[in-house]
């Protein structure tokens, strides 16, 4: 009977096997992402999430096996419940947790991710109870499949970077003395794609210091695989005392948050360096005989605004050039006639005139006693006004007309007397006076042609520019300030001067010599943004070839060029073309209708107008491009690439200097082509440009 009773309930538990449901139904595995656009080098939130049916699940064994690539991935988590399931629920979701980051673009797919798991797997129901039957298997899970877009086209600078960092700089001590050392440490931490970095961007330091040895790189990891900390240490002697700047350090990062590019940025350290014990370790600097204004000091920062001339575009400078003269000349005669009827010497009596035939007008109607009284003194004060008398309170005897004095002894009988009456026919003889007398002359427009009615137009004008020169502005002189100001007003060249010489502090001197030559070309007369342009251009190695870049006013042809800028050169080749005009057709008009010396004037204006349009022509050719309002200076040495896209520097048939100077005839997103003065033309990136007129570009 016990032998029957086994056999039975053998025969159920493979029947129990035989009816287990599929394994494939019971536990399902899926990798789960940020439902959002993924690039590349963005670390991201990974899951693996096992579904599995909670009333035939036992437990996990083992260590989950998972290859992660092509992506980079840190260590799985402990497994957790998502949701601990209700009480009657047959599912729950166990998950797995880590980061990972794709490093190229495209569509990433993963192999699937292996676990050993404990699952029932049927049940053998004896007679006392049931009894589960479970085994171990090996689940494996869905594989992975990613969406992983490219960075849009980097800036210059960019070494890879993406993801949230900071950067600092650092040094042991802000003052210290010649011949101490002295370190120098920038960092950079933060989470990011951290494998695929290619280093920190260059530092600059002054040539006053030494640099010893070979910058040293520390690396410190941080709390998992995508945090970290970078840092580069220089040592430092400086071999001059005086105030130095340690340049700002600059990063470009991608921040995959934004979906843009950024420059994190640390501030400049003001580094104070006193005399050693022996004085400086370098002798006192002596710039080379022929090159004492390329190494002159820096000027000083310059106060207030300055506003340069923008060169004229199109068909805009022949409609100005007609437009304003045109203008200028019917405002200074509107104003010479509004002079000539203020200094009218007839206008006063004019008014008096018109005011006593209303008054008579107006007492002609028999009024009651006291507005007749008022009437009557309204009439003596234009009475005295007409007769230009200059008094107050006239006597009658004053007036020469016996006619008038016997109408203003009456008028004061009545106005003053105890019991005074106006006579009835006062009216009447008064009115008749008036019209005896007559009105004054009227006004003549000719009278603003006199030299008196002229010049208070230029009085006028000269006072404009005095209080529009007196104005000074206060300003921040620091040079991200600077900078947001040429920003705003790229034709202030006074600002632009000041953050040039904020960049030479910094030792930034081919962004410097780039904006000195920019504010020297909007206003050349300036004796100290030529200093300027000369001390930056020689120190940044700005040294092309005439008509390629900024002109040096070195010899007495450069000096001739800077008496005015390009813009300006180009109004007064237009003027001259004016005058050629005026001249010629003055000297045609006398061959038609002979006029004493009229041939003879025409020709000498058309001579001296060919004279200054060569002039004018010859120093718009020694500016070159720059006289273009699409102009533009490379300020940083670099590749002209043939189509808008970052290929390998090397490649690039044409290779620009610092300094380089050309016009944009074509845009596209953050790229800029250039045409140079040679006809060559190519591609470049924006952030390398500076406008010299301003402008989108």
């Amino acid at each position: 009977m016990v032998r029957l009773r086994r056999a039975a309930a053998a025969l159920m538990a493979l029947a129990a096997l035989w009816a287990a449901p599929a394994l494939g139904q019971s536990v399902t595995g899926a990798f789960e992402a940020p439902d959002k656009p993924l690039w590349a080098g963005e670390v991201f939130d990974l899951t693996l999430a096992w579904t599995v049916d909670w009333a035939t699940f036992g437990n996990l064994e083992g260590e989950l096996e998972w290859a992660s690539e092509p992506l980079v991935a840190e260590p799985w988590g402990a497994p957790a419940l998502r949701n601990p399931p209700a009480p009657g629920a047959s599912r729950a979701v166990i998950e797995f947790k880590t980061r990972a980051m794709a490093l190229q673009p495209g569509e990433i797919r993963v192999e699937p991710a292996s676990q050993v798991m404990r699952l029932q797997t049927g049940v053998v129901d004896m007679e006392e109870y049931q009894r589960a039957i479970t085994e171990t298997r090996t689940i494996q899970s869905a594989p992975g499949e990613f969406a992983i877009r490219p960075l849009p086209p980097a800036p210059e600078g960019f070494t890879g970077a993406v993801g949230q960092f900071a950067v600092s700089s650092e040094v042991e001590a802000e003052e210290i003395r010649v011949g101490e050392s002295l370190t120098w440490r920038v960092t950079l931490s933060g989470t990011g794609n951290w494998p695929a970095i290619r280093g920190l961007s260059p530092r600059q330091v002054s040539r006053d210091f030494e640099v010893v040895g070979a910058p040293e790189l520390q690396e410190a990891e941080g709390s998992g695989l995508f945090e970290r900390t970078l840092g580069e240490t220089v040592t430092l002697v400086p071999q001059r005392a005086g105030r130095y700047v340690l340049s700002d350090f600059e990063m470009v990062v991608f921040d995959p948050q934004a979906g843009r590019f950024e420059r994190i940025r640390a501030d400049a350290i003001t580094l104070d360096v006193l005399p050693g014990a022996n004085g400086d370790l370098l002798p006192p600097y002596a710039p080379p005989p022929n090159a004492a204004d390329d190494e002159a000091r820096l000027p000083p920062m310059l106060k207030g605004r300055g506003s340069a001339m923008p060169p004229p575009a199109g068909g805009l400078w022949i409609g100005a050039l007609l437009a304003l003269p045109l203008i200028l000349a019917g405002l200074w005669g509107l104003l010479a006639l509004w002079r000539a009827h203020q200094t009218d010497p007839d206008r006063i009596p004019r008014a008096a005139h018109r005011r006593l035939a209303a008054t008579l007008a107006r007492l002609a109607l028999n009024p009651e006693t006291p507005e007749r009284r008022r009437l009557v003194r309204a009439w003596q004060a234009d009475a005295a006004l007409r007769w230009r008398l200059g008094l107050a309170a006239p006597a009658p005897d004053a007036f020469a007309d016996p006619q008038w004095r016997d109408l203003w002894a009456q008028a004061d009988q009545f106005l003053y007397a105890r019991s005074g009456a106006l006579p009835d026919d006062w009216t009447q003889r008064a009115q008749a006076a008036l019209a005896d007398l007559g009105p004054p002359p009227p006004f003549k427009p000719a009278t603003a042609l006199r030299r008196g009615n002229l010049l208070p137009a230029a009085a006028m004008a000269g006072l404009a520019l005095v209080v529009m020169s007196g104005q000074a502005l206060a300003q921040d002189m620091s040079a991200e300030a600077l900078r947001k100001s040429v920003a705003e007003a790229p034709l202030d060249w006074r600002t632009r001067h000041n953050l040039a010489i904020a960049l030479a502090a910094q030792d930034r001197w081919e962004e410097a010599a780039g904006h000195a030559a920019i504010a020297w070309v909007q206003n050349p007369a300036d004796p100290q943004t030529r200093q300027l342009w000369m001390t930056t251009g020689a120190k940044a190695g700005y040294s092309l070839e005439p008509g390629a870049s900024v002109p040096r006013p070195r010899d007495w042809r450069g000096r001739a060029i800077a008496l005015a800028s390009p813009a300006a050169w180009r109004w007064l080749l237009i003027g001259f073309a004016l005058m050629l005009t005026l001249g010629l057709g003055a000297a045609l008009y006398a061959r038609y209708r002979p006029t004493p010396y009229l041939t003879r004037a025409g020709l000498t204006l058309a001579g001296m107008a060919v004279i200054g349009g060569v002039i004018s022509a010859t120093a718009l050719s020694g500016y070159g491009v720059l006289a273009s309002d699409k102009a533009v200076l490379v300020w940083g040495a670099g590749p002209l690439r043939p189509l808008p896209v970052d290929t390998p520097a090397e490649e690039a048939e044409i290779q620009l200097a610092g300094g380089t100077a050309g016009r944009i005839d074509k845009a596209y997103l953050g790229w800029r082509r250039v045409r140079l003065a040679d006809g060559r033309s190519g591609w470049t990136r924006v952030e390398r440009l500076l406008p010299v007129w301003g402008g989108s570009n």
